[in-house]
């Protein structure tokens, strides 16, 4: 939600933006394809990084390495995704990945999803998509620049590290998995919003638009550094259970790449006020979805720790 598609240049020779919008007009099905695999390869991350996690093992083994392939591939067909498509429906379509991981990890556990999940995951996909579809894009594209892009990054790194830090909720496993799933879907959520900037620029400019703002090579290290923590942080979150680490990041990552469009870039709502009331409804919607996941559920003999002080042991008489 950080980037619009311009309209067509009126001029005989068509830019760069322009040709790229007739490839979308005619790149839906494959829009669609790429938009729906990466979300199986994001579940399947996320239910393999909460399988590492429920482990108590580092994250270090096959399942984290292979957390990493599917979203190192989930990246790139979301690239490819929005390359061909519209970038509010690729990021509707990215809400499946919580319909998918749920069943998903309720197999690998040998038991049914709970009716209380399918309900929260319903809840978060609805309300997450009626705020994307709510808004609007801008006039006029505009491109933040390689110093805007970076100072987003600094001020988004800061903001999550404090988030990880607070003493709030330290040793309540769902807290605590609520604060490092905020930071990670922030961290995602930035890091889309820088690469479909560093995009614009290339698109216009090709390599050469590094070497007329060199500030974009460190908006595109920037990238890179936000990804990794975001798949940490993710990590770290995935120990209070998959529902509310993954529904987190599902919210977390376009609400705040949709606040730099809103903030930054220009976009709107559509409608005006009623839009605008339509994205607070599903705001809310998507929030009471992750609260009705965060509640406790029993596992099947096993549960999730978190770093802490253990109870002393009761005392044995004589």
């Amino acid at each position: 939600m950080c980037w619009r598609h311009s309209p067509p240049s009126p001029h005989p020779r068509r830019s760069p933006h322009a040709r790229s919008d007739g490839v979308r007009m005619n790149g839906g099905v494959p829009s669609l394809a790429a938009a729906l695999l990466s979300a199986v390869c994001y579940a399947t991350a996320a239910v393999a990084q909460e399988r590492t996690a429920a482990s108590g093992r580092k994250p270090t083994g096959g399942l984290w390495t292979l957390a990493l392939v599917l979203q190192a591939a989930g990246a790139g067909l979301h690239a490819v995704a929005l390359r061909y498509g519209s970038l509010t429906v690729v990021q509707a379509l990215g809400a499946l990945t919580l319909v998918l991981a749920l069943p998903l990890h309720a197999a690998l556990g040998r038991r049914r999803v709970r009716a209380r999940e399918w309900r929260g995951a319903g809840l978060t996909v609805l309300g997450l998509v009626t705020l994307l579809l709510s808004t609007a894009p801008p006039g006029t594209e505009r491109a933040l620049s390689g110093a805007e892009l970076v100072l987003l990054a600094a001020i988004t790194a800061a903001a999550a590290l404090a988030l990880t830090r607070l003493p709030w909720g330290a040793d309540l496993s769902v807290l605590r998995a609520l604060r490092f799933a905020t930071a990670a879907g922030a961290a995602f959520g930035i890091a889309s919003c820088l690469t479909q900037g560093l995009a614009v620029h290339l698109a216009a400019q090709g390599l050469g638009a590094a070497v007329a703002d060199p500030m974009l090579l460190v908006a595109a290290g920037c990238t890179g550094v936000l990804a990794i923590a975001g798949m940490m942080w993710s990590q770290e979150a995935y120990r209070g259970g998959l529902g509310v680490a993954l529904a987190a990041v599902t919210l977390a990552n376009p609400l705040v790449a949709g606040c730099v469009g809103v903030l930054l870039l220009g976009e709107g709502f559509r409608g005006g006020s009623v839009g605008l009331a339509v994205a607070l409804a599903g705001a809310l919607a998507a929030g009471r979805g992750v609260v009705v996941l965060s509640r406790p559920t029993p596992s099947a003999g096993r549960t999730h720790r978190v770093p802490g002080p253990r109870p002393a042991s009761p005392a044995v008489a004589d």
